[in-house]
This record gives C-alpha cells, sequence and structure tokens, in this order.
C-alpha cells in the first residue's frame, strides 16, 4: 500500500473521528437526575435556587419559569443534579418602621435599587428567529415521563421550508442518531443551533447561511409519529430553553405546557 494511500485512510479516519466527537453529546432527550421541590409559604424563587447552589437562570428554564414572582405555595419546581430536598429558609419580611429621607438623599433614594444579576431571569430575544410557524407542542425541560427535553417541537405541515435561526456556518448536515436528517448550525458568541426530522436538506457542511435562509423542509418524525421540527439552541454545547431565546410574536403558537411546576 503506497504512503498516499495510507495518508488517505488516516485523513478520513481523523475526519469520522471528528465528526462523532462534535456530535456524540447530542441527545433529543435524557433521564433527568434531581428532586422535585414543593414550594412553601415564604419561599421565593431566588431562596430556593440559593439553597441548593443551583443557577437561577438554569433552575427557570429548565422548569419553563419566565416570571419568577408567579410561584406560590404548592407549586413543585424541580431543582436538577440534587440528590435530596432541602429546607429552604423563609422570606422575613421588613417589619422596621419606614424612616424620614433626608432632603439631601432624597434624589438618590428615588433612584431605581440596582438588583444583584444573579437574581435576574436573562433574555435574548434578538439572536434568533423562529426556523418554523407552527404550534409548539413539547417545551423544554421536565416532561410528564421524568425526561428532559433537550430542545422544542414545533408542529408543522410536511415541507413546510425551515429557516436559520441566525448567521452562521453549518457544521453537521447528515443523519444523526436519535434526530433522523438533522443540521447543525455554528454561530458567534459559542452559541449553535439544532434542525431534526427533516425531510430534505439544502445546505451541506461548511456553507455559510444567513439568518432566514432556507436550509431544509421539514419531514415527518417517525418516532413521534407526526410533522413536526425538533429545535434546540445551545451554548457551548449545553442545551438551553428556547423560549428564553426566540422573539415573543405570533410566528410559533404555545401548546399546553409540559413543566414540573403544579406537577402533582
Amino acid at each position: 500500500m503506497s504512503y498516499k494511500n495510507i495518508f488517505g485512510i488516516v485523513f478520513l479516519c481523523a475526519l469520522l473521528f471528528s465528526i462523532m466527537a462534535c456530535t456524540a453529546h447530542y441527545k433529543e432527550s435524557v433521564r433527568a437526575q434531581g428532586v422535585y421541590h414543593t414550594v412553601h409559604k415564604g419561599e421565593t424563587f431566588y431562596t430556593i435556587a440559593k439553597t441548593y447552589n443551583i443557577n437561577i437562570q438554569d433552575l427557570a428554564e429548565i422548569n419553563n419559569i419566565t416570571d419568577t414572582n408567579s410561584i406560590k405555595a404548592g407549586d413543585v419546581i424541580f431543582i436538577p443534579e440534587a440528590h435530596e430536598m432541602l429546607e429552604v429558609p423563609p422570606t422575613v419580611p421588613l417589619t422596621e418602621p419606614i424612616q424620614e429621607i433626608p432632603e439631601t438623599t432624597k434624589e438618590a433614594a428615588v433612584a431605581e435599587p440596582k438588583v444583584a444579576e444573579d437574581k435576574i431571569i436573562q433574555f435574548e430575544r434578538k439572536r434568533f428567529i423562529w426556523p418554523v410557524k407552527g404550534t409548539v407542542s413539547s417545551q423544554f425541560g421536565i416532561q410528564k415521563n421524568g425526561m428532559r427535553f433537550n430542545g422544542i417541537k414545533i408542529v408543522a405541515k410536511e415541507g413546510t421550508p425551515v429557516l436559520a435561526s441566525a448567521v452562521g456556518r453549518v457544521i453537521h448536515s447528515s443523519l444523526l442518531k436519535y434526530y433522523g436528517e438533522t443540521i447543525i448550525i455554528k454561530h458567534n458568541d459559542n452559541y449553535s443551533t439544532v434542525y431534526a426530522y427533516l425531510k430534505t436538506r439544502q445546505v451541506n457542511v461548511g456553507d455559510t447561511v444567513a439568518q432566514g435562509q432556507t436550509i431544509a423542509l421539514l419531514g415527518k418524525s417517525k418516532r413521534h409519529k407526526q410533522c413536526c421540527l425538533h429545535f434546540e439552541i445551545r451554548i457551548k454545547n449545553k442545551p438551553k430553553n428556547p423560549l428564553f431565546y426566540l422573539p415573543q410574536s405570533n410566528a410559533a403558537q404555545l401548546g399546553k405546557a409540559t413543566y414540573a411546576r403544579g406537577r402533582k
């Protein structure tokens, strides 16, 4: 065998290994590891996150909670990676009498108080657009069967154009285990998007795509027996809740919620 053939074989093996390494962590859903915490009177979303030492953003996204002030006693929140339920100290209301504010400090007092960044839920709705128009049938996060869904499912007609959610470069365009025909696009700032259950793909690895460009036509999921798009947004390959990043518009209708909150 010539050195040229050996080099070709080594190159192909290296390329195959690289592709497998890039897609090895992609799974539609995984068994959720954690506990269900029942909210008690006096507990807040922030104190729950602090007690369990979990990032408040991650806790909000996996439970599909966009308004942390809306939780109430009796709600059930899934705490990922927790091994046991912990007692959350209740918030102590302010009981001291309100003091007169001196004139010299009134101007400073009326300014809006700064809120610590770790208490704020972040939304970034200008970076991405909806990849298809349809109905969101499955949300990100904890499902009724105890699985953690890594994206959302958007139901639409077969053959519906699938659009690139943001400008980027195609890093995968082929069959992918658990996903079927799949396209993965890498974006700036370590973001990537995943488009699965496709009928036909119209872009190849290495292609640069514009936001809103048709990259595929929607197919039918053999596993779910319906025409829908499986869509993911990831940061450094970590699945994020697309509903915290996509615009709030009529581009897609939200179906029945499937998150843990209120789970009985």
